[in-house]
């Protein structure tokens, strides 16, 4: 019972997708204008068998009349069928007229005939449209006594518009029914094999964007449960590969995007380690580096590391020789200032003072000096 509203509710569906009212209509519009063409000779087979039945009786009676008096004068003839236009069972027969062989009319009674000898002499029939209503003329020739005579029978064929009016309404009555048969199970045709799939592709297409938009890519579309081997199929089949494409391209690009971001991460440490390494430069020029301060950078294995280690190396050198020239430097100095006094010592030995003072201690006797 909760699976027929929903049943319901899924044909109410098909009438608001326009491709399936398109395609309907154009198959409704395709066998109304099918069945119009057909209509056309089929009226116009209706319109004869319609004059064969006004003109049935009178020619089963004319029939009688010609084998009945096959010696009849056109005189006689006349009179055998004013009689049948005098006749109350035979309504239609409202004019007629008789020839004699030479072409003279013999007479006329109702309603007279516009048929011409001429057209009489081939026994032609002649249906006439006009405002007292419609008539149908038929010619009959007989061989008589006195020569072939011929007979025109005018007959009332008012009843032709309203019988082809009819015909014509029951006919469009069966092609609007046939067509909207053929156009409703069309419609339910559509809707399984058609309007469905193309409504859950379209579904399918509207989440595979917004997944897209917001960089969540969840598999599993409805789509993906159709299997069928025709043109839908395919369709469906490139948007899952299309789908499956943009996925794996979007998995590309993140790992891109993942790899750049840690390439641009180890660029800004290089430069941070770089610049590091430039301020060490300016650190030993003012004599305050430290090589502990490299040593982050000396464990890396490429040339950046390479230069930190040679820059420690070269700056631990600089201060060791630094150090060895500040101590050959004092020890310069010392010997220096040693050898400056040993010149001062000889310059006071060497004058004449001192040695005269030497004189006078050499003649001295210390004991007596001391005494």
């Amino acid at each position: 019972m909760k699976r027929l509203p929903s049943r319901f509710y899924d044909f109410l569906r098909l009438f608001q997708s326009r491709l399936s009212l398109r395609i309907v209509f154009w198959i409704f519009l395709s066998i109304a204008v099918i069945e119009t063409i057909l209509l056309v000779p089929s009226v116009e087979r209706r319109k004869q068998e319609v004059l064969a039945r006004i003109v049935e009786v009178s020619s089963g009676k004319m029939n009688w009349i010609f084998a009945t008096y096959p010696e009849a004068t056109g005189a006689e003839l006349l009179e055998h069928t004013r009689q049948l236009y005098a006749n109350p069972m035979l309504r239609m027969i409202v004019g007629g007229a008789v020839y004699k062989p030479n072409g003279n009319l013999v007479g006329t009674f109702g309603e007279p005939p516009v048929m011409t000898f001429v057209e009489a002499q081939r026994e032609s029939r002649i249906y006439l449209q006009g405002q007292g209503g419609d008539r149908y003329e038929v010619a009959w020739k007989t061989p008589q006594a006195d020569g072939e005579h011929a007979i025109v029978i005018r007959h009332n064929a008012e009843i032709m518009r309203s019988e082809i009016y009819a015909y014509i309404l029951r006919i469009l009555g069966l092609v609007f029914i046939i067509s909207a048969f053929v156009t409703l199970v069309m419609l339910i045709t559509l809707g399984p094999l058609v309007i469905t799939p193309i409504l859950t592709l379209r579904r399918d297409l509207l989440r595979a964007g917004e997944d897209v938009r917001h960089d969540q890519l969840m598999p599993g579309f409805g789509s993906s449960t159709i299997k069928r081997r025709d043109e839908l199929g395919e369709v469906i089949t490139a948007f899952q590969r299309m789908f499956a494409q943009i996925c794996q391209a979007i998995s590309e690009r993140k790992q891109a995007e993942k790899e750049l971001l840690q390439a641009n991460q180890q660029m800004e440490q290089y430069i941070q380690q770089a610049s590091r390494v430039t301020t060490a430069a300016a650190e030993v020029e003012k004599g305050i580096f430290q090589p502990e301060s490299l040593t982050e950078i000396a464990l890396r294995n490429d040339e950046l590391g390479q230069l930190a280690r040679v820059f420690q190396r070269m700056a631990s050198e600089v201060k060791q020789r630094e150090t060895q020239l500040k101590q050959q430097i004092a020890d310069l100095k010392i010997e220096i200032d040693q050898h400056r006094r040993e010149q001062e010592v000889a310059q006071v030995v060497q004058s004449g003072y001192f040695k005269e003072l030497q004189q006078e201690v050499d003649q001295m006797n210390l004991d007596e000096f001391w005494s």
